[in-house]
């Protein structure tokens, strides 16, 4: 049980972490001898994030993010209900700026910034009407499309408006910056400055809503575990708001002088820290074969979990778990006067 419950907060967090990052992308200004920059996401976006999506959708955690559960996976779900496949990518034929032109340094010469500053003449006499500027930015802007292949592709997909207004609005300043003649401003302004990103808008439906995850348990714990998140993000550099996260599943915990014990696993946790450690709410195991034997783990404020034994509601004693952060490692310890004991002519295979 306390496997189970420390790795899966691993895996969590890890995912949590990583959608964060990725959520909080925006195009940030810069020095006027830089121009307009975009933000680089944060080192901790996982790299299945940026790596084409495996069919199916579902993408397994690396090693390291859930020490014992052998094949952890996540997959993405919409505000609509729709899994974030390939397959899905490939029907709605998502096609967008591609996602390392916004997620390099300024300085490298591939970015979307070397690009543009490449693309604009300052004194060009086209810059003096909208078309000119759909000629020689946006519609060139335009063509840089191709296919959605990664989770991350998804999500600029997602924030495609607010990315469009946050480079149109730097690129603006940049221009006022640089002495640009009223008449030029006036048609860059009345120029396509939406709509050069993705091939289509999003809509609310297509925002990315939940995340659910699966786990085959190893080790003193086994068994498959099922665990889902809600989540929204309300827009591009914007935190993500999280809702509880709740999970379920069948595990056996092979228990000090007793043996292999199924139980029925079900967690509810509902405030986490700034660190993404949950602080409230409970995980309860039901015994499956040994009726009115549950073990409730309660997540306190302090990140430190306490655990009880009960029969039929009652109190029979007291667990602690402790966490061996060096080894990814963690214990049910039974406090001392606690015994666990199953009803007599019983015995679980072991």
């Amino acid at each position: 049980m306390a496997n189970f419950l420390h790795n899966l907060e691993l895996v969590q967090n890890y995912y949590d972490n990583g959608m964060t990052a990725m959520a909080e992308f925006q195009v940030e200004a810069a020095s006027n001898k830089e121009g307009i920059r975009p933000a680089r996401p944060a080192n901790n976006v996982p790299q299945e994030f940026m790596d084409k999506l495996p069919p199916g959708g579902a993408m397994p955690a690396p090693a390291g993010a859930c020490p014992a559960a052998a094949e952890p996976e996540v997959t993405f779900v919409t505000e609509g209900g729709e899994d974030v496949t390939p397959e899905m990518i490939l029907e709605k034929n998502l096609q967008s700026v591609p996602d390392e032109y916004v997620t390099v340094a300024q300085e490298d010469a591939n970015s979307l910034v070397s690009y543009i500053e490449d693309l604009v003449p300052l004194n060009d006499t086209r810059l003096a009407t909208p078309e000119g500027w759909n000629e020689l930015l946006w519609d060139k802007l335009a063509d840089l499309h191709r296919p959605a292949e990664s989770l991350m592709d998804y999500q600029l997909w997602n924030a495609a408006t607010d990315i469009e207004q946050d480079i149109a609005d730097l690129y603006y300043q940049r221009l006022v910056a640089a002495g640009a003649p009223q008449i030029v401003l006036d048609a860059y302004k009345a120029s396509n400055t939406h709509g050069w990103f993705a091939n289509q808008e999003a809509t609310e439906e297509d925002a990315l809503a939940k995340m659910q995850i699966e786990a085959e348990m190893t080790g003193s714990i086994t068994g498959t575990v099922h665990e889902e998140r809600d989540f929204s993000i309300p827009g591009a550099g914007k935190t993500p708001i999280y809702g509880p996260q709740t999970g379920d599943g069948i595990v056996t915990w092979n228990i000090p002088d007793v043996g292999d014990v199924d139980f029925d696993v079900d967690i509810n946790l509902d405030e986490f820290d700034e660190q993404g450690r949950a602080i409230g709410g409970t995980a309860v195991g039901t015994a499956i074969d040994y009726e009115g034997y549950e073990i409730v783990f309660t997540f306190k404020p302090d990140g430190s979990k306490d655990g009880v034994i009960l029969k039929d509601g009652v109190e029979m004693g007291y667990l602690t778990m402790t966490v061996d952060h060096e080894k990814f490692e963690n214990y049910i310890d039974i406090q001392s006067g606690t015994e666990i004991k199953l009803p007599e002519d019983t015995y679980p295979e072991t």
